[in-house]
């Protein structure tokens, strides 16, 4: 049974439970004019960040405020500042990822980390292909809204393609699970270890470290979604010392 609970103004479903316990993913509706003020957590407790998949709003910490005017997500100072979000004239959706910090994850953001807090709106983001998609032919474009180890084991970015020739390849990471949120406008076909699914606005998609994946999409609609990718042993370190880097 999936779980769903309100506030005054806030209605959040817990998605992907069970899946890994380190993990709470959560699909938030916040009534248009309404105002939520997130539990703060602390560096050795978890790490948490919002994503917003519509414009309308504001997140502010009492010193500075962001508008909500296109997708994007938005990392708070974990229990050093409080902040709010509140919606605009419509209905904010958000996805509420909350990870759980080890030591590993506390010595990484020490010693690097984006300031916080911090909004990364979408047209702010790098693009990139990976070679299970532009090396093969496919218009998928990859954006990173979190840097990889800034936040220890977890980093989190978007896949974005139309059209047939927008399809992820077959492919499998050996150091990472991953959960896919699917955004709007997405219709999709994708296999994880050999079974398949179809996917549209609002799922979550599970793909456990080893599992061979792809996607196509389904009548010339789109693959839109949010990933959250999680190294849950740490990420290895190759000769030059740095992780990832291994041949």
């Amino acid at each position: 049974m999936v779980e769903m609970k309100r506030t005054e103004g806030l209605t959040r479903r817990e998605m992907a439970a069970g899946t890994h316990p380190d993990l709470k993913l959560y699909e938030c509706v916040l009534k248009a004019g309404s105002r939520y003020e997130p539990e703060l957590y602390g560096l050795k407790d978890r790490m948490q960040m919002f994503f917003f998949v519509n414009a309308t709003g504001y997140v502010a910490t009492k010193n500075r405020a962001w508008n909500i005017d296109e997708q994007g997500i938005f990392i708070p100072n974990y229990d050093k500042e409080a902040f709010w979000i509140e919606a605009g004239k419509e209905d904010l959706v958000f996805v509420h990822i909350v990870g759980v910090m080890n030591a590993y994850d506390e010595k990484e953001f020490i010693d690097y980390h984006i300031i916080l807090p911090n909004m990364r709106r979408r047209s702010e983001c790098f693009r990139f292909t990976e070679y299970y998609t532009g090396k093969i032919g496919s218009l998928i474009e990859s954006r990173r809204l979190v840097l990889d180890t800034a936040f220890g084991r977890w980093f989190v970015g978007m896949d974005d393609g139309e059209g047939e020739e927008a399809f992820v390849g077959k492919h499998a990471n050996e150091h990472l699970h991953q959960w896919n949120y699917v955004l709007p406008g997405s219709h999709f076909k994708y296999i994880v270890d050999g079974k398949e699914g179809e996917a549209k606005s609002g799922d979550v998609i599970f793909i456990p470290k080893g599992a061979v994946n792809s996607a196509r999409p389904v009548g010339g609609r789109g693959i839109h979604y949010l990933w959250i990718k999680f190294a849950s042993e740490g990420f290895p370190v190759g000769r030059d010392g740095y992780p990832g880097s291994e041949e």
